[in-house]
């Protein structure tokens, strides 16, 4: 169970369905580029091939049966076929896709990865996403795929995700904080709320997301501060907005949950 964008959000989501589905990949790495404006979701599909989802510029949310994800720039996501998914752009994304025949990327596997994209993948991406869709496949665009697929296959996991789970007793939690991150309630005043204890709260947590409530809720709130950040928001209306005592203490949440501090990151 995870709470989809389109709940947590308020606002009026301008829809579009996927355009570009073909009975097979007329060739072996097919590039799409796309500009959307804010407020625009893809609603859900799949195809029979492998896609890689890329945002040069703005934050996606990408959700699938294992979740929803969370995808700044500098990050991608890595979809296998039949994988069903849809698209958030809250705000105006500058989107990069590469579609692939799944019998070149079995090397890649079968499961939904978040990637870190480093700055040869990025050149990467972007050189082939320029290609046309009948671009000609010659010993040169040839290299390009297959350095393509190295660097995809030794990229990094990352953690900008949460996990679909099924529990109920927790959805009342997660959806509130979703929509309210600065919501100040303890586990303890949550449990009288949804009428179980707080050790069995935190022992859902762990269960489902692989740590415990108060890890999960700072977790959140990295996570929708990627937004704010790429929308050049001050990190003192940031830290207000989710529910820290003060800018530094945002500072300090952030570099334990990314590794740097908030600007480093946008300078990446």
């Amino acid at each position: 169970m995870t709470v989809s964008l389109s709940i947590q959000t308020k606002g009026i989501w301008h829809q579009k369905s996927s355009n570009r589905l073909y009975s097979s990949l007329p060739r072996s790495v097919l590039p799409l580029s796309a500009e959307f404006k804010p407020m625009t979701q893809i609603t859900s599909h799949s195809h029979p091939w492998s896609q890689l989802s890329y945002s040069c510029v703005g934050v996606m949310h990408i959700e699938t049966d294992a979740g929803i994800f969370v995808i700044p720039p500098e990050q991608a996501l890595w979809l296998p076929p039949g994988m069903a998914h849809q698209h958030f752009c809250k705000n105006k994304v500058s989107y990069r896709s590469l579609y692939f025949d799944p019998v070149l990327s079995e090397m890649l596997g079968d499961k939904v990865r978040p990637l870190t994209v480093d700055p040869l993948l990025k050149s990467l991406i972007l050189e082939i996403s320029n290609w046309s869709e009948d671009y000609e496949e010659t010993e040169e665009t040839q290299r390009f795929l297959l350095v393509l697929l190295d660097r995809l296959a030794i990229a990094k996991s990352n953690e900008l995700f949460m996990p679909t789970i099924q529990d109920k007793r927790l959805f009342p939690i997660i959806e509130t904080l979703n929509q309210e991150p600065a919501n100040k309630l303890t586990i303890e005043q949550w449990a009288l709320k949804v009428g179980a204890s707080s050790r069995t709260l935190n022992r859902l947590f762990n269960q489902n997301y692989g740590m415990g409530f108060s890890r999960w809720k700072q977790k959140l709130r990295i996570l929708k501060s990627l937004e704010l950040l790429n929308s050049n928001a001050r990190l003192v209306d940031i830290a207000f907005e989710l529910g820290y005592e003060s800018t530094s203490a945002f500072i300090t949440a952030f570099k334990k949950q990314l590794g740097c501090s908030p600007k480093k990151y946008l300078a990446t």
